[in-house]
C-alpha cells in the first residue's frame, strides 16, 4: 500500500525542474508517505487494537502462559474489584499486603469453578475473572472519560465490584449435597433466568493458582506450578466447569423436550393413548421396556407414559414427530447451540451428530426417549425445566447482575433481555401437568417439596459399561415465585437414587428462604 501510495503521489510536474528542486520534492514525498504509514500503524495499534495488544497471551514451549508484563506489574498496584453474592457477601476479594501491593483471594471455594482463577504471571484467568476483567480492572463500567484519562496519565484506577445473582447459602448447600461426586447442580429463577446456585465437582482451589510478579518466592512459584500440573493431569477434569462446559447424554429428562414438541405441534394431548407391549423393534433395533408399572397393562395415556418414563412409547413418539420437528423443538430449548451466558458455555451440545443421522429410524426412536447421540449441558436442562415452569418462555440465563462503584452504587445493570417463547402457554400447561404427574405417582415421586405446583423428571442415562449417569430436572412454584433445577451425578445410578434427592432439597431450600 505504501509503494502504491508513493507512486500515486510521485510529482510528475518536477521533470522540468532543476535536479536539486526535483530531488528535494521527491524525497519530501517519500518522507510524507512514510510518516502517513507510521501514523496509520500507530492509530491501529494504540487505538483500534489496543485492547487486543494489551491482552495478548501466548504459550511458552514449557506450557506456561506468557502475558503482558506491564499488566502483571499493574496488577500489583491495582485494587481489583470484588465479586459479591446477591446479599453482598464476598466471593472474591483483593487484599493489600504489607509492601503496599495487592493480591487476589477467594474465600468461598464453593464458587471457585464459577468465578474461575486469576493468575497474572502464569496462567491468566478464566470464567467470570476473565469475562468481566474490564469491569474488575476498572477499564469499563464507570465514567468513560475518567477511565480514559487515568489510562493515558497512568493514574491509579480502582476496579469495580460485580454483584452476582448467586446466593451463597444455596451455593454452599448445593456443594455439600454434591459432596465432591463428579457432577453438577444448577438452580435458577424460572422467570428471570437468574442463577441462584451453580456448582460443579470436582473443582480446584484458585488461591493455589494465584501468581503475580514479585509476590511469591521461587519455592512458592514451584508449588503453584506443581498444583497446576496436578489438576491438569487429573483425569476427572477439575478445570472443566461442568454446569456450563460439561456435556452428557440426558437420558429420560429429554422426554420433556420430546413431549413438548408432540403437544405443541398438536399431535397429541395428555389423554392420548399409546400402546406399550414391552418391546418395540425398529429396523433391527430392539427396544425393551423396563419401566411399566404393571406388565399386564399395555395402554397408557401420554401423561402416564411420561410419569412412568416409558421408553417404548417415547420411541414411538420420536418416530411420530419425525426428525425435523424433534430437531426444531430441541433447538428452541437451546439444545444443539451455544447457550448465551456470562461465562463460556459448551459448543458441543447436539441432538445427533448430523441432521442426516436422524434419517435412521432406529436412531430417531432412541432419540425420542433420550438416548442416541444427544449431548446436553446441565445449564441447558435447567432451562428446559424453567421453560415449562415459565409458561413456555425460555428465560435468558445470567449470573452477573450489576457493576458497583466503590460506595456500592449501581453503575451498570447487566440483566439480559427477555426470554424466547418455545411453546404456547396451553402447551406449557399440559407439560406442567405431565411433570406434576411424574412427582405425584411416577418415578419422581420421591420429591418432597411443599409448594403449589411441583414438577419433575428423573433420568437414567446409559453410558456404556458401569453405572449410568443420574439425572433430575424439576421446578417448584409458590405464589409468584418459580424456580427450576437440574442435577447430574456422574455414574450415580438411577435418577431417583442420587440426583433426585439433591434437586428436591435445593427446591425446598430456595422456597423456604424467601418470603
Amino acid at each position: 500500500a505504501g509503494v502504491l501510495l508513493g507512486i500515486a503521489w510521485w510529482p510528475r510536474a518536477t521533470r522540468n525542474l532543476p535536479i536539486f528542486n526535483r530531488t528535494l520534492l521527491r524525497w519530501a514525498t517519500i518522507i510524507l508517505v512514510g510518516f502517513a504509514l507510521v501514523s496509520v500503524q500507530l492509530v491501529r495499534i494504540q487505538i483500534v487494537q489496543s485492547a487486543r495488544t494489551l491482552d495478548r497471551v501466548g504459550e511458552a514451549p514449557n506450557g506456561e502462559v506468557v502475558t503482558n508484563p506491564r499488566e502483571r506489574l499493574r496488577a500489583l498496584e491495582m485494587q481489583r474489584g470484588r465479586i459479591l453474592d446477591r446479599e453482598g457477601r464476598v466471593l472474591a476479594d483483593t487484599v493489600q499486603l504489607d509492601d503496599g501491593t495487592f493480591a487476589r483471594t477467594w474465600p468461598e471455594l464453593s464458587t471457585a469453578g464459577l468465578i474461575g482463577y486469576y493468575s497474572p504471571s502464569l496462567y491468566g484467568a478464566t470464567n467470570i475473572e476473565e469475562a468481566f476483567d474490564a469491569y474488575l480492572s476498572g477499564e469499563e463500567g464507570g465514567d468513560p472519560a475518567e477511565e480514559w484519562l487515568n489510562g493515558v496519565l497512568n493514574e491509579e484506577q480502582r476496579g469495580y465490584d460485580l454483584a452476582l445473582t448467586i446466593d451463597l447459602d444455596l451455593q454452599q448447600q448445593a456443594d455439600d449435597l454434591l459432596a465432591g461426586r463428579p457432577g453438577a447442580v444448577v438452580l435458577l429463577d424460572a422467570e428471570t433466568g437468574a442463577v441462584l446456585a451453580m456448582v460443579g465437582a470436582p473443582t480446584f482451589d484458585p488461591n493455589r493458582l494465584y501468581a503475580n510478579l514479585g509476590q511469591q518466592t521461587n519455592d512458592e512459584i514451584e508449588a503453584i506450578q506443581a498444583y497446576w500440573a496436578e489438576i491438569n493431569a487429573d483425569e476427572s477434569g477439575p478445570l472443566i466447569f461442568r454446569p456450563t462446559q460439561g456435556v452428557y447424554n440426558p437420558g429420560s429428562t429429554f422426554k420433556t423436550v420430546t413431549a413438548s414438541a408432540l403437544v405443541d405441534t398438536g399431535e397429541a394431548t395428555a389423554e392420548t393413548v399409546y400402546r406399550d407391549e414391552g418391546i418395540l423393534e425398529v429396523e433391527g433395533r430392539v427396544i425393551e421396556e423396563a419401566n411399566r408399572p404393571d406388565p399386564n397393562t399395555v395402554n397408557f395415556t401420554l401423561e402416564e407414559s411420561y410419569a412412568y418414563s416409558l421408553n417404548v412409547v417415547f420411541a414411538q413418539i420420536g418416530l411420530q414427530l419425525g426428525s425435523d420437528d424433534l430437531l426444531d423443538y430441541a433447538n428452541r430449548f437451546g439444545i444443539g447451540e451455544r447457550i448465551p451466558f456470562d461465562i463460556p458455555t459448551t459448543s458441543d451440545s447436539q441432538v445427533a451428530s448430523s441432521r442426516e443421522a436422524l434419517n435412521n429410524r432406529a436412531l430417531l426412536a432412541d432419540t425420542g426417549f433420550g438416548q442416541g447421540e444427544i449431548l446436553v449441558s446441565p445449564l441447558q436442562m435447567a432451562l428446559v425445566a424453567a421453560t415449562v415452569a415459565n409458561d413456555g418462555v425460555r428465560p435468558a440465563a445470567h449470573v452477573v447482575d450489576s457493576v458497583l462503584g466503590e460506595d456500592g452504587e449501581v453503575l451498570d445493570s447487566l440483566n439480559p433481555d427477555d426470554g424466547e417463547r418455545v411453546m404456547s402457554e396451553e402447551s406449557a400447561a399440559t407439560m406442567q401437568r405431565l411433570m406434576q404427574a411424574s412427582v405425584d405417582y411416577g418415578y419422581a415421586r420421591g420429591v418432597t417439596v411443599e409448594a403449589e405446583n411441583v414438577g419433575g423428571k428423573t433420568g437414567t442415562a446409559e453410558v456404556g459399561e458401569g453405572e449410568p449417569h443420574s439425572w433430575f430436572t424439576g421446578y417448584a412454584e409458590a405464589g409468584e415465585r418459580s424456580y427450576a433445577v437440574a442435577v447430574i451425578v456422574e455414574r450415580g445410578g438411577p435418577g431417583s437414587q442420587a440426583a433426585l434427592p439433591i434437586g428436591s432439597a435445593m427446591l425446598q431450600a430456595v422456597l423456604a428462604q424467601a418470603p
